[in-house]
Formats: C-alpha cells, structure tokens, sequence
C-alpha cells in the first residue's frame, strides 16, 4: 500500500496496521489534514510506547558503591 511511504518514509519500521488505523481515525476526527497527522501521531505513539516496553525488559545492572 502507499500510505506507508507516503507518510512515514521507508526507515520507519511501523506496522502497516498502525499507519491504516492512524489515517482512517485522522480522516474521521480532522478531515483531509487529520489524514497525514493522525498517521504520523499513531506512529510515533507506537514508536514510543515499542520503546518504553524494551526499556522496561531490560533492568539496569545494580549500582555498587
């Protein structure tokens, strides 16, 4: 589909269900601008919650002192 590098470029690696959710609840809720800028918002939501869970599974080293 051409959504995908459309909006988000060919580095991104997020989900094409992401960009598709993104871009149908942006076209409801803001017309043609909610378009690009509710793809690009989900993307970057599921960017950061992907790495605030890889964050999480990995503990820090315990700090001796």
């Amino acid at each position: 589909m051409f959504l995908k590098p459309m909006f988000l470029g060919k580095g991104v690696d997020v989900p094409m269900l992401v960009v598709l959710l993104g871009a149908i609840g942006g076209m409801m809720m803001g017309g043609p601008v909610g378009l690009f800028v509710g793809s690009v918002a989900l993307a970057l939501a599921y960017k950061i919650l992907m790495a605030m869970l890889a964050s999480s599974q990995s503990p820090e080293p315990p700090v001796s002192e």
